[in-house]
């Protein structure tokens, strides 16, 4: 099941009528009944732009099914209520509520920046105690005659969660994805390199970030295989191949047959046991299809994630990753006039351009294409900045989307997976003078398009940041195509 959030529009009334006018939802709900739809909408006409709530609708597979969100949002305390009532009986025990509540509590605190959530349920309500529990409320106190409802005061318990307490979980995580930022020598600009190549799993990198997401949210759903798509040369394929036999669970990918040349990536693809379906690049979304209808035939829950971890939860990862920047950039006092990256199917760059504008702050973001040309490139990853602020109920204009978006394509070579005269120096000077190794697919593509980039656009005298975005196995190939 895919459970997201939308924010609660004029469409949504009707439901919300029906759900709370239904006698197995609402026996524990605060509400005058029955409620009527045209009082319905002459409220939330008047509550629709209020800034001190957020209103939702929960969907479970594009069909929503109850309602959520904070009230009382506090901003000089930091904290607000919490509420939530599932409507549609019939995804009620399957998980729905649980999920749906971590993702407004993600929202209350990653995207608010809350620091307090709380809640009121009565005391006899036991299903939403049990609810609130998982989470991660704390039950705080019994408030007694708390309200008063048909001629009877009703007890009611307290409960709330700290942003620090929500977080515990993923600590460990979080900490082991904090990658180092360091200075290189440069004699035009301030050079710093952010190595996520040294994310300590299976070579790190970019898509080892996003994987760590995807398998959250894999074992969030009780799935028990995975599905995915790339070619021979993806770190995604690895990455995700390897924490799959990590978990001893079976491993599909769907790789064009175009694109199938052996790689040190596909040979440890193979070595973690992952099973390939090659096929001609036409064929792929066919082929997905097939191997998905399979394993559910076969009795299998298969989890499928697009190619290079494409969609919002690939795209979180890179929200996150420019919050950590920012953090970098408050404790060592330097700002980054510029970020430069290998953009690829596009949700790295999306995470970071979404970074940057939820923080308002005032520098390029600028992802150097490894393979796709413009319009294509580009429109991709507005495509994604855009999915993931809906999901979030961020607004933003279509104009200022598109002008934070700097898809740079002059530097492709012959395409993915080709490597120039330009590249190979790069790859060179890199190790001989940083030490850093750099592959000829992603990374030193990027790197020598950025040092281009600063020439012919004289940028002398700034903060540079370049991401190392991983793929060390295919530095070796690099190598062997220079011998």
């Amino acid at each position: 099941m895919q459970i997201t959030l939308r924010k609660f529009d004029e469409r949504d009334i009707e439901n919300k009528v029906a759900w709370i006018n239904d006698p197995r939802n609402n026996k524990y709900l605060h509400y005058d009944l029955p409620l009527e739809v045209e009082k319905t909408r002459a409220w939330f006409a008047k509550i629709k732009d209020f800034e001190n709530r957020y209103d939702a609708v929960i969907e479970c597979d594009g069909v929503p099914c109850g309602l959520i969100g904070l009230l009382s949002i506090d901003r000089k305390n930091s904290k607000a209520e919490f509420y939530i009532s599932m409507g549609d009986c019939n995804f009620k025990g399957k998980g729905v509520a649980t999920e749906a509540s971590k993702q407004l509590l993600w929202f209350a605190f990653d995207t608010l920046k809350l620091n307090r959530v709380y809640l009121f349920t009565e005391k006899d309500n036991i299903p939403a105690q049990k609810l609130f529990e998982k989470v991660g409320f704390r039950r705080e106190g019994l408030l007694v005659n708390d309200i008063c409802m048909n001629g009877r005061f009703i007890d009611r318990f307290a409960y709330g969660i700290q942003a620090v307490d929500f977080g515990k979980d993923k600590s460990s995580k979080k900490q082991c994805l904090v990658t180092p930022i360091v200075k290189l020598t440069n004699p035009s600009n301030n050079l710093y390199i952010k190595r996520e190549d040294l994310i300590p799993f299976s070579f790190g990198g970019n898509k080892a970030r996003k994987a760590y997401g995807f398998f959250e949210d894999f074992d969030a759903k009780g799935c028990d295989c995975i599905v995915t798509y790339g070619s021979s040369s993806s770190n995604h394929c690895r990455i995700v191949s390897n924490m799959a036999r990590q978990r001893n669970i079976p491993c599909y990918i769907v790789a064009p047959e175009e694109a199938s040349k052996p790689t040190f990536n596909s040979q440890l693809m193979g070595l973690f046991g992952a099973e390939f379906k090659v096929c001609p690049v036409k064929d792929v979304s066919k082929t997905i299809d097939e191997v998905i209808l399979n394993l559910r035939a076969a009795g299998k829950k298969p989890y499928f994630i697009a190619g290079g971890g494409h969609g919002n939860i690939g795209t979180q990862a890179y929200v996150d990753c420019y919050n950590e920047i920012c953090d970098f950039e408050k404790t060592n006092s330097v700002f980054f006039d510029y970020i430069f990256f290998a953009s690829g199917t596009g949700t790295t760059q999306a995470g970071l351009v979404c970074g940057k504008m939820m923080n308002g702050d005032n520098r390029q973001i600028i992802g150097i294409s490894i393979a796709r040309k413009n319009p294509r490139g580009r429109n991709v990853v507005i495509d994604s900045v855009k999915e993931y602020l809906f999901a979030k109920s961020i607004s933003f204009t279509d104009e200022q989307i598109e002008e934070n978006v700097v898809f740079v394509d002059e530097y492709t070579a012959d395409g993915y997976g080709y490597q120039n005269q330009l590249v190979q120096e790069t790859i060179k000077n890199s190790l001989f003078n940083y030490g850093i190794p750099m592959d000829s697919t992603y990374v030193a593509k990027a790197f020598a398009g950025m040092n281009d980039y600063l020439v012919t656009h004289k940028i002398k005298s700034k903060n540079v940041l370049f991401i190392h975005t991983g793929g060390t196995p295919l530095f070796f190939d690099s190598l062997k195509a220079m011998e």
